[in-house]
């Protein structure tokens, strides 16, 4: 294996009902009763994602529960915030970009320097100290568009971090998808394991009605319904 490669990823068989300490500076493969994990971790957030569930057990190794895991959740206010701008920008006929980022003080919302049409927003700083680096969540708006991931979605999104989307902003029905990105493994996850708000909140989630809720952007998607967050 490329050494630098093997620095990033680790391979672990489980073999107990307590997870193997992370070791791995990127992510870890965890090899489970029933199926493949991900796993990885880095301030503010903590995920053990389904790669490939298995519908046989593998005798003797014992099952795996996927999680998420953030600091906290995102204070409801803020995801007001983002939809409030999201319109305004929609009714320039522009899409916009957000991050969020996590400190002793809480959650804070970040607009960063961007260039905005009507169909792409993109940052115009990537450094280490840059927003994009830092953040832990990583939301742009579709404009009166459905709230979804494209193909420059997917081909952008290549990093460790919560990605979102915000859709029909400018309409009474407003849409939200969330996935977490694991270095190109996605998982399809409910605004609710996200942002501090009830299941009545005026947004349309349309996370969990995804025909795939976990799936890699490297490859064209899967069907499989997999109901994890029902």
């Amino acid at each position: 294996m490329n050494p630098l490669i093997e620095s990033i990823i680790g391979y672990k068989i489980v073999t107990t009902s307590s997870l193997p300490t992370h070791t791995s500076s990127g992510l870890e493969y965890l090899y489970a009763g029933n199926g493949i994990f991900a796993r990885a971790i880095r301030p503010g957030i903590e995920v053990l994602m389904p790669i490939c569930l298995s519908e046989q057990t593998i005798k003797g190794l014992p099952h795996l529960t996927p999680y998420l895991k953030i600091t906290s959740l995102i204070p409801k206010p803020l995801l007001l915030e983002m939809w409030r701008l999201s319109y305004q920008a929609g009714n320039q006929v522009q899409e916009i970009l957000f991050h969020f980022h996590h400190t002793h003080l809480g959650w804070h919302l970040q607009i960063p320097e961007q260039i905005q049409t009507s169909s792409s927003c993109q940052p115009t700083r990537y450094g280490s100290d840059s927003s994009y680096q830092n953040a832990i969540v990583e939301i742009h708006s579709h404009g009166s568009l459905p709230a979804f991931f494209s193909t420059t979605d997917n081909a952008d999104e290549s990093g460790f971090r919560i990605y979102g989307v915000l859709g029909k902003v400018n309409t009474l029905q407003p849409e939200i998808k969330l996935r977490v990105g694991l270095f190109r493994h996605c998982w399809d996850v409910p605004a609710r394991a996200v942002f501090d708000i009830d299941s009545d909140f005026f947004m349309y989630d349309v996370s969990v009605l995804s025909n795939y809720q976990f799936y890699s952007t490297d490859i064209l998607p899967t069907n499989f319904m997999n109901k994890l967050w029902r």
